[in-house]
């Protein structure tokens, strides 16, 4: 008996956080996930070696409008900021989201999408749920060591904090400190593995636009990022960070900044954060970017 025929499915790659092709950061969308099961999933995001492959497919639920997984080249994630965006520029491409909202079901919980559509172009903003931070207990030493990062080259505008996924926020006081880090990937790795946490993102508060809110960079190698190009996730529980450290401050009850990041690794990204704060308090946190196409075509996949 002969092997059933591949499957052929729609998949396309974008730069994310970018409006030019070859700036912000690479990612892939499956459209048509459906009949793919969570190990072919991996073995296509591990081909693909996009830093997030987004496989996109009918929902389960009746109150949502797509499901929605997402992984890197090494494992599944709950929510990634870019590959989710990418799995929006897809359905966009695809003419499958003629509105301005939308809704996935995804491992982590609901996630919501706005689009806005003008002359500059198609700014996607995702709203994950609120994020809480959470002041770092434990010893830094170990983290800064391999890092690169002496003790003088944190700051004092805010106190390293840990996201809700585990990420550790460090504030650092210049580019000149951020851009000579040379971090250790492999004690890296180890370490942050070790203590079941995910990456470590460093920020500074000088920028290289004119105007921008912060730089960073985010080093999670142990989930095969060793540098990550442009973090959306990183950056809603970011601006929560800044916001109760005084280090961003509200006007009419909204705060905005632009982050950057991947300039270091030649492809700048620029992200977008929206915050509604009430009585001092974040109510609200939603982070927006562009995308660009720059491969599409289809995958030839064996029916389960």
């Amino acid at each position: 008996m002969s092997a059933p025929l591949p499957v052929a499915i729609p998949v396309i790659q974008a730069d994310i956080f970018t409006d030019r092709p070859f700036a912000g950061n690479p990612a892939a969308a499956v459209l048509d996930a459906d009949d793919l099961d969570e190990t072919t999933m991996q073995r296509i995001a591990a081909g693909m070696r996009a830093p997030g492959t987004a496989f996109v497919s009918a929902p389960g639920r009746p109150d949502v409008d797509w499901r929605i997984r997402m992984f890197t080249p090494r494992r599944e994630v709950g929510y990634s900021g870019h590959t989710a965006l990418c799995g929006v520029h897809a359905l966009i491409e695809a003419g499958r989201l003629p509105g301005d909202q939308v809704r996935f079901d995804t491992p982590s919980g609901l996630l919501g999408v706005t689009i806005t559509r003008g002359g500059a172009g198609t700014l996607m903003w995702l709203e994950p749920p609120l994020p809480a931070c959470r002041p770092f207990a434990g010893d830094a030493v170990q983290i800064l060591e391999t890092l690169g990062l002496p003790r003088a080259g944190l700051a004092g505008w805010a106190r390293p904090a840990v996201t809700p996924d585990g990420d550790l926020l460090l504030p650092v006081r210049d580019l000149a400190t951020l851009r000579a880090l040379e971090p250790d990937m492999r004690r890296l790795g180890a370490l942050r593995s070790g203590q079941q946490a995910r990456g470590v993102c460093v920020v500074s508060r000088e920028t290289v636009d004119p105007g921008s809110g912060t730089h960073c960079r985010f080093f999670a190698p142990h989930y095969g990022l060793p540098e990550d190009i442009v973090t959306g996730s990183v950056h809603s529980a970011l601006g929560v960070w800044l916001v109760e450290a005084g280090a961003l401050a509200a006007t009419g009850g909204r705060a905005r900044f632009t982050g950057e990041q991947g300039d270091g690794l030649g492809r700048p990204g620029r992200l977008e954060v929206e915050l509604t704060v009430d009585g001092g308090r974040v109510s609200r946190v939603r982070v927006g970017g562009q995308a660009v196409t720059v491969l599409s075509g289809s995958l030839r996949v064996a029916p389960r």
